[in-house]
């Protein structure tokens, strides 16, 4: 009778706290909201560096338990196996965020064309933003140099409009 909270002590049912249906819900949407989230985390997983990914596999194999990481790896210490885990999951992290704004804005866009380009120019725009190619991969692409590339490009940048769907 002295034992506060008995029903607890003794691992008894408390029908004051029965779960409420709407946090049963939650808790799935929640699941599969996760479930998506770690899907992402796997796909860009392999884009990693070898040692990056090394390192992920170990704090989910070890629970994130950086001295066990340390001893599994051996010649490293603990706070080594930390700042590396830090600054790979930076890395993941950038990486997913970045891709995620890539989505969001490559959705949105389209070009209205305010005078006439040339066929060097619309190709060099589509490289550019439907591509997402990088300057120097559209030099390599048309056989050209960049700095003309870039040129070509800014050209036909003043000549567009961008507007949303």
């Amino acid at each position: 009778d002295e034992i506060e909270n008995y029903q607890e002590f003794m691992g008894g049912h408390d029908p004051e706290e029965e779960l409420d249906p709407d946090d049963i819900f939650y808790q799935e949407e929640l699941d599969e909201r996760l479930k998506l989230q770690w899907q992402q985390v796997e796909a860009v997983i392999p884009n990693l560096t070898e040692n990056q990914q090394l390192f992920i596999k170990l704090c989910l194999k070890y629970a994130f338990n950086y001295e066990r990481i340390a001893w599994h790896i051996g010649g490293i210490s603990d706070y080594q196996v930390a700042s590396t885990v830090e600054k790979t999951l930076e890395t993941l992290k950038s990486i997913l965020t970045s891709s995620q704004k890539l989505e969001a804005t490559g959705k949105t866009t389209k070009f209205k064309f305010e005078g006439d380009l040339c066929e060097e120019q619309s190709r060099i725009l589509h490289m550019r933003y439907e591509l997402q190619y990088s300057f120097e991969e559209i030099a390599r692409q048309m056989n050209l140099s960049q700095p003309h590339i870039q040129r070509t490009f800014a050209q036909a940048c003043t000549k567009i409009k961008r507007i949303k769907k």
